[in-house]
């Protein structure tokens, strides 16, 4: 039995050592990557028990991502070792004000991009499952990954596992009226969904206050909790995030958080792996505070993944920031 199954894809982050530029690097800083991976290795970090379904090249960059997986304390067994595929790559440039940041995919054609709807044992994986998650990058991947999503779907449902779905909309992979029509599929069926103002306003066309934008999802596909996150940037070092959610009828406010930014890489999804740690252990308004909280922490360490135990969220909720050094 696990906590959390997700299905997606792992790939390779290169970046040069800060703030260097792609044109001028001599040098690339690897680290492992991917939105349903980060998800499933910061709930593991956490405490979870966690699973990951997908495919890696056989060769020693799979290696490198099955083994670091496992490290995160994520169950890689069920990933499969594919030859004559390769990895996928992003490479990120860090900016400075006034430089922007630079996010460059190199993933066509990955392993991941290659499964279809009968490469895993869905029931017997999703057997007993608690939470199920994949998001909507995995399905604008390849024509098989969207069926290997909406088969994951179909299944975890039949198993009685709860649904999570980030929309995590990309415009790199897919267009929006493709990804509009996929998730039209896919969001009836989600129990827990998290999403944000540009989506809501960009693909579904939704308007009005983030109230309304929740209520929006809710009516149209009955998802039984719509979280919607906020980032707020102050410069390229500094900003802020808070959450709400709709559950029952009643609308619950996160607690916002500051923080400074070391990297904001994969924070959208530690607020994600926190909310549903603290949904788990208690209720939505908790999930809310820990995943804000999750969330701040993970702005300030390096890497898509958050390296944060619970007890240290748990010390950031209950005593708050503190900059005297233990000795």
């Amino acid at each position: 039995m696990y906590d959390l199954v997700s299905l997606g894809e792992v790939m390779l982050r290169l970046s040069p050592p800060r703030y260097e530029r792609l044109r001028q690097v001599t040098l690339l800083n690897v680290r492992l990557c991917g939105a349903q991976f980060n998800l499933a290795a910061d709930l593991a970090l956490l405490g979870k028990k966690t699973a990951f379904l997908s495919r890696l090249p056989d060769n020693e960059l799979g290696l490198l991502a099955r083994e670091g997986g496992t490290r995160y304390g994520i169950d890689m067994s069920h990933v499969q070792l594919v030859p004559d595929t390769r990895m996928g790559v992003v490479y990120l440039e860090f900016g400075l004000e006034p430089r922007e940041t630079a996010h460059i995919y190199d993933r066509r054609g990955s392993a991941a991009s290659t499964i279809i709807a009968r490469d895993f044992a869905w029931q017997s994986i999703l057997k007993g499952t608690r939470l199920a998650y994949t998001d909507g990058i995995f399905p604008g991947l390849s024509a098989g990954c969207r069926e290997a999503a909406f088969e994951f779907v179909k299944v975890a449902k039949q198993q009685g596992c709860t649904l999570c779905f980030d929309v995590n909309y990309r415009q790199m992979i897919w267009t929006m009226d493709e990804a509009r029509t996929v998730y039209r599929q896919i969001l009836p069926h989600v129990d827990i969904l998290v999403t944000n103002r540009s989506v809501s306003e960009s693909v579904f066309g939704y308007q009005g206050a983030d109230e309304d934008l929740l209520q929006h999802y809710q009516h149209d596909f009955g998802c039984q909790v719509v979280c919607l996150t906020s980032r707020t940037a102050f410069g390229a070092l500094h900003g802020g995030w808070n959450s709400l959610a709709l559950h029952k009828d009643r609308i619950f406010h996160g607690r916002q958080f500051g923080f400074d930014i070391v990297d904001r890489f994969g924070t959208g999804d530690a607020f994600f792996a926190g909310f549903l740690y603290g949904y788990l252990e208690r209720d939505v308004e908790f999930g809310l505070d820990f995943g804000n909280a999750l969330c701040a922490l993970a702005h300030t360490i390096e890497g898509d993944i958050a390296h944060v135990s619970a007890d240290t969220v748990m010390k950031l909720l209950t005593e708050g920031y503190g900059s005297r050094i233990k000795r």
